[in-house]
């Protein structure tokens, strides 16, 4: 058994580092079951052995529900929520970060009453046992903005994200976790039409991205990739020209010509191009685009 269970390990983090998150599926669902025989069940004593067994079911339903299977993210975080409270508690951080993960899911399969019950399950357990101004329990204010957003609510999602970033101002080491904060806000603004308080806030991000992370960080990338696209959405297209520009030179030296990155990218170009009657720069990015 446990020359499996190190076997498997290491299968797993080869597989992560190649990025093969598809080929992770069964070696992580094996380790699972090596996990539930070696602390006997969800019924066990708190030891190493159950919190490893409790995070690695949490781990192999989020790899579900990042891969698109949410039928099966759903039986496996089903369990994962029982075995933590088994193993923790239902007051204990670690199971708040199960239902946290839960309500996520629940999310994504627009079954937002679940996720809202579970959303504010986590947060009150994370503001007892952590605190209001902890990153933990402020990260579930600012779920629950975005299940507000995707409920059509954006006046409710507003306020949960704007008591998010009152929060986070002004701390030490909380400066990407604010830049997130302040991306939520301008959707939140985008959806409820005010374009121009949108724009601001997202700029705003990407200042705090730049002098955080800096402009070789993949990060930093996604994030003028943002910018662009509500540039795009709005009209403001020589903008987005400029943004794109530098996002389609950017994705190809770190994701390479022919990446989807690249690619998307550079068919948004095209596009703000051809809003500005520049058909020629339209056709040359799209050539370049083209796999070789």
């Amino acid at each position: 058994m446990q020359r499996r269970e190190v076997l498997l390990r290491e299968r797993i983090d080869e597989l992560e580092k190649q990025g093969d998150y598809v080929g992770m599926v069964q070696p992580l669902t094996d380790l699972v079951d090596v996990l539930s025989r070696k602390c006997n069940g969800p019924g066990c004593a708190i030891s190493t052995e159950t919190a490893d067994y409790a995070a690695t079911l949490d781990r192999l339903g989020g790899l579900h529900r990042n891969l698109g299977n949410l039928d099966e993210a759903q039986d496996i975080y089903s369990e994962a929520v029982k075995v933590s409270a088994a193993v923790f508690g239902t007051n204990d951080p670690n199971y708040a970060t199960t239902l946290n993960n839960y309500a996520g899911l629940q999310r994504l399969r627009k079954d937002y009453a679940a996720s809202d019950d579970a959303y504010l399950r986590a947060e009150k357990i994370y503001n007892v046992t952590l605190g209001p101004d902890h990153v933990l329990t402020i990260s579930c204010l600012n779920n629950r903005g975005l299940l507000r957003q995707d409920e059509g609510h954006f006046e409710d999602a507003l306020e949960l994200h704007q008591e998010a970033l009152r929060r986070l101002r002004g701390r030490s080491g909380a400066e990407i976790a604010e830049a997130t904060t302040l991306n939520n806000i301008a959707t939140a603004l985008y959806g409820q039409g005010k374009v121009e308080e949108a724009l601001a806030r997202m700029e705003e991000a990407s200042k705090i991205y730049l002098e955080n992370v800096g402009k070789a960080s993949d990060l930093y990338l996604g994030q003028v990739n943002n910018l662009a696209s509500m540039n795009l959405a709005i009209g403001n297209f020589a903008a987005a020209v400029k943004q794109l520009e530098w996002v389609v030179c950017r994705a190809r030296e770190s994701f390479g010509p022919g990446s989807q990155p690249a690619r998307i990218s550079a068919q948004n170009l095209a596009f703000a191009y051809q809003q500005l009657g520049r058909d020629a720069d339209a056709r040359k990015v799209c050539a370049e685009a083209e796999p070789r």
